[in-house]
């Protein structure tokens, strides 16, 4: 057990790290998976039952989101198919995974009880301030889990973008607003395409004008640069990986050892 907590520990770490590098929060809510392991690990005692379905569900579910984050630079899911049907089955779905695992977590010992479940009379206000951000969390989740399935039939194809420019901005095209992300657009056969980028990719082509990008086209129309082959581009963003890996090691090596410190020795 303490081995599967170390690593689960290891595993949040990852994602954070990455959730700051790339400048997509979706990294960082893929922790939401990883804590119900995490908090059996760290309050397991003999004679606690593991539940073994729980542990199943949030990491099969881990990986289906991270199918929708992994591998992609940039991505334009707003003009792709929409399949309301599918999306809020899947919805539902994940919705119902996910208050399995915070319900037994919490039943078996791993959480607070704060709902009372057991209890003869389980409070609706406490069960209704778990489901509330469940349910907008579990919205992110079902995204996510929506683009793995949009990706697992790809056409690669070649885009040139031309009068090209990168800027941060707010989804809704706000540049002065909080929750900026980074963006490029340009046009091609009179077409403007809008792409969301990770933070490293806007800085790889924020001085481009002209780009000739190799993209993949999803299976409902979403549109992902999974590829960035000139070295020019690698050499804008040399510095900048430099200082990531420094921190990213030093910070690694203090999570290690606080994992270690957490599960061997306290």
């Amino acid at each position: 057990m303490a081995w599967l907590g170390f690593v689960t520990w290891i595993t949040i770490y990852w994602c954070v790290f990455l959730a700051v590098t790339t400048g997509r929060i979706g990294w960082g809510l893929l922790c939401g998976w990883l804590i119900p392991i995490f908090a059996m690990a760290v309050s397991f005692e003999a004679g606690m039952q593991v539940n073994g379905l729980m542990f199943l569900i949030c990491l099969l579910m881990f990986f289906a989101c991270r199918k929708g984050l992994s591998e992609i630079r940039g991505w334009n899911i707003k003009q792709r198919k929409r399949h309301p049907v599918l999306f809020w089955s899947l919805f539902f779905f994940g919705f119902l995974m996910m208050f399995y695992s915070v319900a037994q977590a919490q039943i078996q010992g791993y959480f607070l009880n704060i709902q009372g479940w057991g209890s003869e009379n389980m409070p609706m206000l406490r069960l209704a301030v778990t489901l509330v951000p469940l349910l907008f969390l579990n919205h992110a989740y079902t995204s996510q889990i929506y683009t793995g399935i949009d990706r697992l039939r790809l056409k690669q194809r070649e885009l040139i973008l031309l009068e090209s420019r990168c800027f941060i901005a707010h989804e809704t095209g706000a540049e002065k607003i909080a929750r900026q992300g980074y963006y490029l657009e340009g046009i091609n056969n009179g077409i403007t395409y809008h792409f969301q980028l990770t933070k490293r990719t806007f800085h790889m082509l924020k001085k481009e004008k002209t780009l000739k990008l190799q993209i993949q086209t999803g299976l409902f129309g979403g549109i992902y640069i999974t590829e960035l082959d000139n070295p020019e581009f690698f050499k804008r963003v040399r510095r900048m990986d430099r200082k990531a890996a420094k921190r990213g090691m030093a910070l690694f090596l203090l999570a290690a050892a606080f994992g270690i410190w957490l599960f061997w020795f306290y």
